[in-house]
C-alpha cells in the first residue's frame, strides 16, 4: 500500500513501520514555474543497442570513469589507472559510436606531456564539455578544475583547496547549465558550488549531516532540463535528493538498501528531456529509472554483447578461444560490475559508464508522448501518490 504523509510518498514495511519512497516535489520552490509541463508518455521500454570498449591500455579504455558527448560526434571518455608500461595513466579517450577510436588527449604541463599524472591532474573523476570543445574535470586530490580542449591543448586549470566559499576538497560531479556556467560537488566538504567558467566563484549551498536537507559525500550532479533543478546522487546517504538553485530540498529519490528502487553508494545521476530521472546505482550494480515524480519505473542490470574488436582479438588466440568454449555461465560478462557514471543525449540514448568492465553499454529509449485525448484524465483514476 502506498499512503500520503506529510507531502511524502511512503511503502508500508511488514512490521507495519512506514518508509519513505519519495518526498514530493514542491513546485513553490523552483526557479522555473512557467515551464513545468512534463509530458505525459507512453513508456515502452529500453532496447540495448551496443557495446564500446575493451580493457586495453592502447585503443581502448583504461579505468573508464566517465563520458562527455562532444557536438563533433565524438564521446570522450574519461580514464584513470594506475601507469601501465609506461602508458598515460589518466587520459580522454575520444571513441566514437562505430568504436573507432582517436588519439588520447591528456596534460601539457609545461610544454611537456603529463603521461603518469602529475600535481595537476593524479585524480580526475568526472568531466563536462562546452559547445567550444573545452573538457573540464575534476580532480579529486588536486582539488582543482583542468580544462583541455580536444586538440590536446591545455587550456588552464583553477580551485583552491579548503571548505570555504568558492574552495574546492575533493570536488567530483560537474554539470555545466543553459548559461554556461559549472555546478560542482565538492563531496568532502558536503557542497554543491556554482563557478564560472574561469573559475570564479558564484554561488553555493550545503551542510552535511543525514537529514534530507543535508549531504553526506556527494558525488553525481546534473540538471533537470524542464525546470532547471540540481538533481545530487547523495553517495553516502543512499539517496538522491532535487535541490532548487537557491538550495531549498524539494525532493527525496528512493530510499537505502538492495530492494526494488532502493539505493547503495549512488554515483551519479542524469534527467532525459521528458524528466525521468536514471541513478548510477553503483553499490548494487545496476542504473535505476525513476519518473519526475520520484517513482520508480524500471531498472538495468546490463545486457553487453562482445565488441567486433573484442572478437577479433579472441581469434587471434585459439588458448583463449578454448578457455572462452569451457565456461559454461557468461551471464556475469554482461551485466553491469561497479558503473560510475551515465549520460543521455536528447535522441534519448543512455550511456552507461561500466567501470569494472572497462566499457560503455548504451541503451536507446522508447516512447511516445501522449495526447489528452488519448488517456484518460487523471482525476478518473486512483493517483498512487495520494492513496
Amino acid at each position: 500500500m502506498v499512503s500520503l504523509i506529510n507531502s511524502n510518498l511512503y511503502s508500508t514495511s511488514k512490521s507495519g513501520e512506514y518508509i519513505a519512497v519519495s518526498t514530493l516535489l514542491d513546485r513553490s520552490k523552483t526557479d522555473n514555474k512557467e515551464q513545468l509541463e512534463y509530458p505525459t508518455l507512453l513508456r515502452m521500454g529500453h532496447k540495448y543497442e551496443l557495446c564500446l570498449g575493451q580493457r586495453l591500455p592502447v585503443g581502448g579504455f583504461y579505468g573508464p570513469l566517465d563520458v562527455s558527448l562532444g557536438s563533433d560526434g565524438w564521446m570522450y571518455v574519461l580514464n584513470r589507472w594506475d601507469n601501465f608500461n609506461g602508458y598515460p595513466r589518466n587520459r580522454y579517450v575520444p571513441v566514437t559510436i562505430e568504436d573507432e577510436y582517436g588519439e588520447f588527449i591528456f596534460p601539457v604541463i609545461d610544454g611537456v606531456p603529463d603521461k603518469r599524472g602529475s600535481e595537476k591532474f593524479p585524480s580526475p573523476v568526472m568531466c563536462e564539455i562546452d559547445e567550444n570543445g573545452v573538457l573540464y574535470s575534476t580532480d579529486e586530490h588536486a582539488h582543482s578544475i583542468l580544462m583541455l580542449n580536444t586538440s590536446g591543448d591545455t587550456v588552464g586549470w583553477w580551485g583552491e583547496s579548503g571548505v570555504n566559499d568558492g574552495q574546492l576538497l575533493g570536488p567530483s560531479g560537474i554539470a555545466m547549465d543553459e548559461t554556461g556556467d559549472l555546478w560542482i560537488a565538492s563531496s568532502q566538504s558536503h557542497k554543491i558550488q556554482k563557478f564560472s567558467r574561469d573559475g570564479s566563484y558564484i554561488d553555493g549551498w550545503g551542510e552535511f549531516g543525514s537529514d534530507d536537507h543535508q549531504l553526506n559525500h556527494p558525488w553525481g550532479i546534473t540538471l533537470d532540463p524542464i525546470d532547471k533543478s540540481i538533481l545530487v546522487a547523495d553517495w553516502r546517504n543512499d539517496l538522491v535528493k532535487r535541490f532548487s538553485v537557491k538550495g531549498e530540498l524539494l525532493q527525496v529519490i528512493g530510499t537505502p538498501g538492495e530492494g526494488e528502487g532502493q539505493l547503495s553508494r549512488p554515483s551519479d545521476v542524469a534527467v532525459d528531456q521528458h524528466g525521468d530521472i536514471y541513478v548510477v546505482d553503483r553499490g548494487n550494480h545496476r542504473v535505476l529509472m525513476f519518473n519526475h515524480r520520484g517513482m520508480f519505473i524500471e531498472s538495468f542490470i546490463g545486457d553487453a554483447t562482445m565488441t567486433d574488436k573484442g572478437a577479433q582479438k579472441l581469434l587471434t588466440n585459439p588458448d583463449a578461444l578454448r578457455l572462452r568454449d569451457n565456461v559454461v555461465n557468461l551471464d556475469k560478462e554482461k551485466r553491469f560490475y561497479n558503473p560510475t557514471s551515465i549520460k543521455v543525449d536528447s535522441d534519448g540514448k543512455i550511456y552507461v559508464v561500466d567501470t569494472g568492465r572497462f566499457r560503455i553499454q548504451i541503451y536507446q529509449k522508447l516512447w511516445r508522448i501522449l495526447e489528452p485525448h488519448e488517456i484518460d484524465a487523471a482525476e478518473l483514476h486512483v493517483d498512487p501518490e495520494v492513496y
